[in-house]
């Protein structure tokens, strides 16, 4: 498969291999097209929207979970139906 990047992208794939979290361009591009493919998983987004929800009052000490956190999750679970 051959696979034509504008400069701009050449040089930030280019940069990402030079900052060292990649050992050559593929890897780049590799990393890339598996953050886009779980963008489209059902399961993971829900998986997101989810960390969205509860972590800011997890990650919080004076914030802690309550009942109406758990209301409000509860009512939006039963508000969108189930993706498959």
């Amino acid at each position: 498969m051959h696979i034509s990047l504008t400069k701009d992208l050449e040089k930030f794939v280019a940069g990402k291999v030079r900052a060292g979290g990649y050992s050559n361009a593929s890897e780049v591009v590799r990393e890339a097209l598996r953050e886009l493919r779980s963008k489209e998983d059902p399961a993971e987004i829900d998986s997101r929207e989810l960390a969205e929800l509860l972590l800011p009052a997890v990650r919080s000490p004076h914030r802690p979970l309550t009942q109406k956190h758990f209301d409000q999750i509860r009512q939006r679970a039963l508000r969108e139906p189930v993706r498959r």
